[in-house]
């Protein structure tokens, strides 16, 4: 989808878009505009700025920073729990004429005659740095990782006590960062480029709402405003109330928030929840609000002939019509909060700004929650700094198979001593309840919603009663922190660990021969999951697997595979296929549901599907044969791709969080789409034709 032109927001313009909405939110560049985000918000504010000298020092909430002009180093401690540095800037030359414009509980900002350049610093420990000129900054962490995830050019870096972030606004800069490197990255800014440094936590956690909040989660396909007998049966099990229920809640929920059964309707949910002394707060997606967008056409309004949700808007090019609309919600039908379904996956400066102007609109009092699941570009990289103004953020729909990943739960899902705003499990979609997982997930300081489906459940209630809301107490904290303080002692060691798996990866594999392998002499006998849009898609053809079928239609091959794997790799041609996400390609699927998926898309680029993360790039023209291969080791893996099947280059790392080493259960190949799953697009596309000439699964 292409971005519309992005206006500059003033700060007036946000704060009258009922007036006039501009259609996108600020960038990188604009959110450096003193007249945007003045005052501190939600308990975060500058304490202190100054220049003594050659030397800029700047403390915050949770940070201080310190700038040597002289040298042009730049030195991020974190202040909240430890105090302790953090991460380095080395901008490579000194800082001369610094001036400092701004100070003041909201953001402190200084200017530089040469380089000509702009550091502003929010309340929120975050700090930007502006460029009139081109300029190398290499940066130099001073934590060991624990935890680390990127997007692009921006990256966490995080260990059990804290973390720094790492956000540019040419994301598709190569800075070579590596976690576990003394130097993290190297951004060879252009001119006018932007680099933002996030220490975390940005704020204390707040542990006293943490042990006392409980949401009740009520979604439905056909009822978005209970009965008040329902509402009144909700009232042990929770002080706040989401009323989720999107399509039964509002009428045209892509377009406009407006009740479905009139005004009158919802205020009688208000006033029955407020008469029981509960708060609640509803549906609302910056994600899915489509209005004034490319889009728009898209929306759906009902749940007849449903055939999945609309594709979403991950920029923010709708910020301001979106924002018009949640301010009339909040004025005219008064919750007390607001959820939001996804929010700008592609777009740090966007999810920053979104983040604060909602957190103006529900006020400091009213609760914001998000749902976070896809975070940055759908990877495990996130923006401590926007999540610290909401209140609840939900992870984890659909990605049961990184439950089992402590780390997972620690770092994605709680962000304790990351943003400090309380995390939520969203395990709505399976992962339910059990001893083993509740256990884990206070380990890591994450919570549950209870879900309103739940409470007819007496198995689910009881591990909530006993094994949840029993542990929330004081001592709870005493648990976490001795833990989190254990775990910290071992982070030298676990880092050097991953350093060694990684270099190992770098060498070539040492494969034996494949443990079990198609080579589509014949046609397999196997499964077929075809698209009823599809008639006999499958031909062998000079030794191959060949599939013709409508572009986001599937129709794959399943053969059943137990045994233990530790790669594979695949030769494939794209043809004429016109797929994206439903492209040819291969998977392996697990017991539990993972996936890790490799094929070719119709716009010439490589795609892998790993544990519900996609990542996409590289070259597949789509008359040449391309191989691709995944390999793993305990808890880290690559993705590799070769013109010739013998030369092979690197296309991403990944962490899987030992997912990866049970046994596989089948193996996929064909139109297989993202998921694994046998479901079409909505839009089938024309029909094509690709070719797969093997696939082959490696033992360890």
């Amino acid at each position: 989808m292409d971005k519309l032109a992005l206006l500059i927001v003033t700060s007036a313009a946000l704060t009258s878009m009922v007036c006039a909405a501009p259609p996108a939110a600020p960038t990188f560049q604009e959110l450096m505009d003193p007249t945007l985000f003045p005052n501190p918000q939600h308990g975060m504010a500058v304490e202190s700025a100054a220049i003594q000298g050659r030397a800029l020092r700047v403390t915050t909430t949770g940070a201080e920073i310190a700038v040597d002009c002289a040298t042009g180093e730049a030195l991020f401690s974190q202040r909240i729990g430890h105090q302790r540095p953090l991460v380095a800037l080395h901008l490579g030359r000194p800082l001369m004429g610094a001036r400092l414009t701004h100070t003041g509980p909201g953001f402190a900002r200084v200017t530089f005659e040469n380089p000509e350049a702009t550091i502003r610093v929010n309340g929120d420990s975050l700090c930007m740095l502006h460029v009139r000129e081109p300029l190398t900054v290499t940066v130099e962490g001073r934590i060991e990782s624990a935890w680390s995830s990127s997007f692009g050019a921006n990256h966490l870096v995080a260990d059990e006590w804290g973390a720094f972030g790492l956000y540019c606004s040419e994301r598709t800069l190569d800075d070579g960062s590596d976690p576990f490197a003394e130097t993290v990255a190297t951004y060879r800014l252009p001119a006018e480029a932007v680099l933002w440094v996030a220490v975390c936590p940005p704020k204390p956690y707040d542990w006293e709402r943490s042990l006392k909040d409980n949401v009740v989660w009520h979604w439905s396909n056909q009822l978005g405003y209970p009965p008040d007998e329902t509402l009144r049966s909700w009232q042990p099990h929770g002080n706040i109330v989401l009323l989720q229920a999107e399509v039964m809640l509002w009428k045209d929920w892509n377009l406009d928030f407006v009740p479905r059964l009139g005004a009158e309707e919802f205020a009688r949910v208000r006033k029955t929840l407020h008469d029981l002394g509960r708060r609640f707060i509803v549906y609302t997606s910056p994600y899915y609000f489509l209005k004034g967008t490319a889009l728009e056409n898209w929306a759906l309004n009902s749940f007849e002939n449903f055939q999945g949700w609309p594709p979403g808007t991950p920029t923010g090019e709708n910020m301001g019509l979106f924002l018009t609309a949640i301010t009339r919600v909040m004025q005219e039908y008064q919750p007390d909060g607001l959820y939001f379904d996804g929010q700008y996956t592609d777009n740090p400066a966007a999810l920053y700004a979104l983040a604060r102007r909602a957190r103006e609109i529900v006020g400091e009092q009213g609760i914001l929650e998000w749902h976070s699941t896809g975070a940055l570009g759908g990877e495990h990289c996130y923006l401590p700094q926007a999540d610290a103004y909401v209140d609840f953020v939900l992870r984890g729909e659909g990605a049961q198979a990184w439950y089992g990943d402590f780390d997972y739960l620690r770092f994605f899902v709680s962000g304790y001593n990351l943003s400090n705003s309380i995390g939520v499990l969203c395990n709505n979609a399976g992962g339910k309840p059990t001893p083993e997982l509740t256990r884990e997930l206070l380990r890591a300081n994450a919570r549950y919603h209870t879900i309103a489906g739940w409470l007819a459940d007496a198995g689910i209630m009881d591990v909530l009663k006993n094994e949840y809301q029993a542990r929330l107490n004081s001592s709870l904290r005493v648990a976490v922190d001795r833990e989190a303080d254990a775990r910290q002692a071992q982070v030298s060691e676990k880092a050097d660990a991953t350093r060694a798996e990684r270099q190992a990866l770098t060498s070539p594999p040492v494969w034996g021969d494949p443990i079990f392998a198609e080579d589509f002499d014949k046609l397999p006998a196997a499964e077929q999951l075809v698209s009823p849009a599809n008639a006999t898609p499958f031909t062998v053809v000079d030794g191959c697997l060949h599939t013709r079928g409508l572009a986001s239609s599937f129709a794959f091959l399943k053969l059943p595979a137990q045994v233990q794997a530790s790669g594979f790799e695949v030769k494939l041609r794209l043809g004429t296929d016109g797929g994206m996400s439903w492209g040819p390609g291969a998977a392996l699927r697990w017991q539990d549901g993972s996936l890790l998926r490799l094929g070719v898309r119709s716009d010439g680029k490589l795609q892998a599907d790993i544990l519900g993360r996609q990542s996409v790039g590289g070259a597949a023209p789509p008359d040449r044969w391309v191989w691709l291969r995944a390999r793993w080791l305990r808890r880290s893996g690559v993705i590799e791709h070769s013109a010739d099947g013998v030369t092979y280059k690197h296309l991403w790392t990944f962490d899987h969080g030992g997912t990866l080493n049970n046994p596989i259960t089948e193996l996929l190949v064909g139109k297989v789409p993202f998921n694994g799953d046998p479901k079409d697009y909505i839009d089938p596309g024309p029909v094509g034709e690709s070719d797969l000439d093997f696939v082959r699964v490696y033992g360890r």
